[in-house]
């Protein structure tokens, strides 16, 4: 090797020669302390960790109201007189007045105008005007009796639709009778009296009764077609002044029914009510 190649060697082992490690410490030097990380931690808390849905409030439900007790309510007008008479139109008075429908006017005159003990009241009424206009045998006897009868039935379905269901639900009208019930004789056969001519409109005024007294001259006016006597003025009078007083007479029943039937023994027994 020449002398060159060798003081090179010798430049590259330099640093590995005078290269030195750290000495080492003494074996009776004290060891650096350790540091326990968990040494602080109590491995048995007194207190638990606190759950996080433990401090959302919970919420508070209200108590339900308590119920308010039903109102009372006020008896069923009876809707047939002497158990025969179709009463319908009559209701109870009401101190809170509560209109009815359209369809529940044409009801009151459904009912009032085929109720079934009519076909036996016509029959009555039939047989009284044959007797009355000239004698039964006069008048064709049992053949002259389906032409009166005819005329009866005529005269309730017109009077009835006309007065309680069709000029009603036109003017805004109630056509019921609103039975008092309690007060003196003469205040409640006066409000019987008045309340054909007093009515009261669907929004609970009171106006004069537009449906009765037109109504009814309404039913006079067709009913002249079959009743030739009645075509006069005066015949047609008569038989409009007929019409009101039989309403006023119909209230007049239907305010005081109730309290008769509770003084007839009779009937007292039939409906079981107590005797006085």
């Amino acid at each position: 090797m020449d002398p060159g190649s060798k003081l090179l060697c010798l430049v590259a082992l330099l640093p590995v020669t005078f290269a030195q490690t750290p000495p080492a410490p003494p074996s009776d030097s004290p060891a650096p302390p350790s540091v326990d990380v968990m040494a602080d931690v109590d491995p048995h808390p007194d207190t638990a960790v606190p759950d996080p849905m433990a401090l959302i409030p919970a919420p508070v439900i209200a108590a339900p109201p308590a119920a308010s007790p039903a109102p009372a309510t006020s008896p069923t007008a009876a809707k047939r007189l002497f158990g025969v008479i179709p009463n319908y139109r009559t209701d109870q008075y009401q101190q809170t007045y509560t209109p009815i429908t359209a369809r529940q006017k044409f009801a009151i005159a459904r009912s009032d105008s085929f109720d079934w003990p009519n076909y036996f009241l016509l029959a009555g009424n039939a047989v009284q005007a044959q007797v009355a206009s000239k004698g039964f045998t006069h008048n064709g006897s049992i053949e002259g009796f389906g032409e009166f009868y005819a005329r009866a039935f005529a005269d309730q379905i017109i009077g009835c639709y006309l007065t309680e269901a069709i000029l009603p639900s036109l003017l805004h009208e109630d056509p019921r009778f609103f039975r008092l019930g309690t007060g003196s004789f003469l205040h409640r056969a006066s409000h019987a009296a008045t309340s054909v001519l007093v009515v009261r409109t669907d929004d609970g005024r009171s106006r004069i009764a537009i449906s009765e007294l037109a109504g009814n001259a309404g039913v006079v006016a067709l009913t002249t077609l079959y009743y030739p006597d009645s075509q006069s003025a005066g015949g047609a009078a008569e038989r409009w002044g007929m019409q009101i007083g039989n309403d006023m007479i119909s209230n007049f029943l239907a305010e005081f029914w109730p309290d008769i039937k509770k003084r007839l023994p009779i009937l007292k027994h039939h409906t079981g009510a107590p005797t006085t």
